[in-house]
């Protein structure tokens, strides 16, 4: 199996396949693959040290510092909804009466909420968190925070395929078909997110549904063989050679060399 994890990550959906399924498989899709295992989320639980080492006051030993990130586990739930990189947290709490600890799960708010995409014209009830509508008001809306945060900080299915539909409309250029003014306001406005419509069709897609597009593609357009491809371009070079070129050996004469006699032989026995 071709998979690339991280140690301290839980994954709500991963990305693996066999050597057969590699082969099939565009690179810019296994890149972008690759890229969300590999690829550190944004720190949303905890609040990393920017310095390189602390001091200890008492005795002014340099320490360094050391950015452990918390363990944060994503449930099958997340990939329905937006929640902004925010999970379930495992830890542990501590009385002030004992010194025992005890187990806690510190699980995310969650809310409905009415949320709409100007590219694609439509309204959707998603389940978010708080901090996902402040991370949408601080993009001034969906559209704009749905393409510009990286897949592995959406990490939701939900998100991945928004970015995918965005993304396609934006290289057909089928936004507001019924309204040119605004279809070029949407268009000039989100200009710098347009990639090609061959890599926008792949984007968030699982394994699976990669491999069903594959073959879908295939049956449209069956592969030909080399020997058909060879036989039409000779046939077309003999179409193509006209019928004096034929007689005077201009063509059929190259083919085989022993044809005719060289012109200085034939003059040398004459």
């Amino acid at each position: 199996m071709s998979v690339v994890r991280h140690s301290r990550r839980f994954y709500p959906y991963m990305y693996k396949w066999t050597r057969d399924v590699d082969a099939l498989l565009p690179d810019h899709y296994k890149k972008r693959c690759r890229e969300f295992m590999e690829k550190d989320p944004a720190p949303v639980h905890y609040r990393p040290n920017p310095n390189q080492y602390t001091v200890r006051e008492s005795t002014g030993e340099r320490i360094p510092v050391q950015n452990v990130p918390v363990d944060v586990k994503f449930p099958r739930q997340c990939n329905k909804g937006l929640w902004g990189g925010e999970g379930f947290v495992v830890g542990y709490i501590k009385k002030s009466t004992r010194s025992q600890r005890l187990p806690r799960v510190w699980r995310p708010f969650l809310h409905k909420r009415v949320l709409y995409s100007e590219i694609l014209d439509r309204y959707m009830a998603v389940t978010v968190t708080l901090r996902t509508m402040d991370l949408i008001d601080s993009h001034y809306g969906l559209d704009t925070y749905i393409l510009k945060t990286h897949e592995v900080d959406l990490c939701s299915k939900l998100g991945m395929d928004l970015k995918r539909e965005m993304l396609v409309t934006l290289a057909k250029q089928s936004c507001y078909p019924d309204d040119p003014v605004r279809q070029q306001e949407i268009l000039d406005k989100y200009k710098e997110f347009v990639i090609p419509l061959e890599e926008a069709e792949w984007i968030g897609l699982s394994v699976e549904e990669a491999v069903r597009k594959v073959q879908q593609q295939q049956e449209a357009n069956p592969p030909r063989p080399l020997k058909d491809v060879f036989m039409e371009e000779l046939a077309q070079q003999f179409s193509e050679t006209s019928v004096a070129e034929s007689s005077s050996g201009s063509f059929l004469g190259n083919l085989n060399p022993f044809s005719s006699k060289p012109a200085e032989q034939s003059d040398r026995t004459s």
